[in-house]
């Protein structure tokens, strides 16, 4: 009762760091298209017209996640037009909360996991950890794929090793549909089963060499199951497309055929973003503390030994091979699974160094009370920008905004803020221009007149965000000779976003 009591905490600490600011972020690039096709999904299951083109025509990743949002984004409808199409309201408060729910569980299982198989201070510390890193925790309030990615992933890694620990036809089955779920979730989590081919021969390869022979024949067979129920898994919850296999497969061949990786501003460059592009953002991205104890749980891994926590290790590193795929940009968004095991290998760096002064867990933390008051000042200061944290690597988000190294506001995050301080500011039938990308994060003004900025018209107020100028190469300069800034975005240091008025 004493851990469920102490695991539930945990969550709900998790839980409450996102919901006392959850929709101040503002509405960024994804989350319309989460919503309106999770809502058209679900519209479509209940009149059951499951031959509509739209299930094998319009997706770059597998519906799970639509699914689910789309169950949620219902109850962010406002109003229907005429014709029925729903019109959502610009805070998706609860297709988020459903976000914050699922990624919160992933914080529940890193905590159950770092106890089970380490010790109850890694469990508790890891759980902690992962709950505030920066940039998970700004996506966990988004509606978005990485929450649930992170869950499901975390997930089958978690049931699978509970399998490797003790054998079981359940835990063999449990195991297949957590991945064929995680498999629903996006393609890239295909690389659990190399992973899940790791983890087994760092297992087998600890165990004697007689019980070795005993089990070859038992994990083949549990490695093929898994294998076989994840696929069906994921053929039962989108079957769809093998009914129209020929247009399913153009369409997404043209998709997923990249050849050439994503311009992005890195290092003060605009620039296709390289190979090292993932193991950079994770080092910059990443509160160097935690980088810090990450290095030192390594080394206490090396001491320990043992299968667990060499699977850790490949757990962290697996997702990195993501980098030699072109599709490389937003940080490290696309890696978000590495976040699990990076908390994991923290919090043992952490018990690493507290057990060199005391084998007490009570003690053990108030090692780690620095620790967590370092993640609150971190999150306090670039609140509620959290997708836009630098570490003192590169200066801080104010350093990579003064030196124009890396994006801000890439998503389209602060724009929400820059919205409210028009409709508060600016009289009724103003002329707002919106110099801003995507256009889409600007909330509704009702009573003012909006539209994407020409240079040829004058408004009273023109919005301007920062990834609009250093990474579309939008010129400001016109706007600042016509118009005064009047408000800023601020997130720690960097600016997100201007609003100018007329002179």
């Amino acid at each position: 009762m004493n851990k469920w009591f102490i695991v539930v905490l945990i969550f709900l600490f998790s839980v409450t760091l996102r919901l006392w600011n959850l929709n101040e972020m503002g509405r960024t690039w994804d989350e319309p298209e989460y919503v309106e096709q999770g809502y058209k999904l679900v519209e479509l299951i209940k009149n059951k017209d499951f031959n509509n083109s739209f299930f094998y025509t319009t997706y770059d990743h597998p519906p799970l996640v639509k699914y689910l949002y789309g169950l949620a984004a219902h109850l962010d409808v406002s109003s229907f037009l005429p014709n029925g199409q729903p019109i959502f309201r610009y805070d998706l408060t609860s297709a988020r909360l459903l976000s914050v729910f699922i990624s919160s569980l992933s914080v529940l299982i890193v905590t159950l996991l770092g106890w089970q198989f380490i010790s109850r201070f890694v469990g508790v510390a890891s759980g902690i950890i992962l709950a505030m890193l920066p940039f998970f925790l700004g996506f966990s309030q988004l509606v978005s794929t990485e929450s649930m990615t992170m869950f499901f992933f975390t997930a089958s890694v978690y049931s699978f090793m509970v399998l490797l620990k003790k054998y079981s036809v359940k835990r063999v089955l449990l195991t297949g549909i957590l991945t064929g779920l995680a498999l629903q979730t996006k393609q890239s989590n295909s690389l659990l089963f190399p992973l899940f081919g790791l983890m087994y021969i760092v297992w087998y390869l600890s165990m004697k060499k007689k019980k070795q022979i005993r089990l070859i024949n038992t994990w083949s067979m549990s490695i093929l199951s898994i294998l076989i129920i994840s696929i069906a898994v994921f053929v039962l919850l989108w079957p769809m497309p093998y009914f129209h296999f020929h247009e399913f497969y153009s369409i997404h061949q043209k998709l997923w055929e990249v050849k050439l990786s994503q311009p992005e501003v890195f290092f003060g460059r605009l620039m296709l973003t390289p190979e090292i592009y993932y193991p950079v953002m994770f080092l910059i991205t990443t509160p160097v503390l935690i980088l810090t104890l990450f290095l030192i749980g390594l080394k206490g891994i090396d001491n320990k030994k043992g299968w667990i926590l060499y699977a850790l290790i490949f757990w962290f590193a697996f997702p990195f091979i993501q980098s030699f795929y072109p599709w490389r940009q937003h940080g490290v968004r696309y890696i978000i699974q590495i976040y699990a095991p990076l908390s994991l290998i923290s919090a043992i760096g952490l018990d690493f160094i507290a057990s060199k002064f005391t084998k007490k867990d009570v003690v053990k933390f108030i090692y780690f009370l620095p620790v967590v008051i370092y993640l609150f000042v971190i999150l306090l200061k670039i609140t509620p920008y959290y997708l836009d944290y630098f570490n003192i690597v590169v200066g801080g988000t104010k350093g990579a905004y003064d030196k124009k190294m890396f994006q801000l506001g890439w998503w389209g995050q602060g724009m929400r803020k820059a919205g409210f301080y028009v409709i508060q500011n600016a009289p009724k039938g103003s002329h707002i221009g919106l110099a801003v990308s995507p256009i889409h994060s600007i909330p509704p003004m009702p009573g003012l007149h909006m539209g994407k900025y020409s240079a040829n018209k004058n408004y009273d107020f023109v919005i301007v965000n920062y990834y609009n100028i250093l990474r579309e190469g939008f010129d400001d300069s016109e706007i600042k000779r016509k118009y005064s800034p009047v408000y800023y975005v601020n997130a720690d240091g960097g600016i997100l976003g201007t609003v100018y008025k007329q002179k």
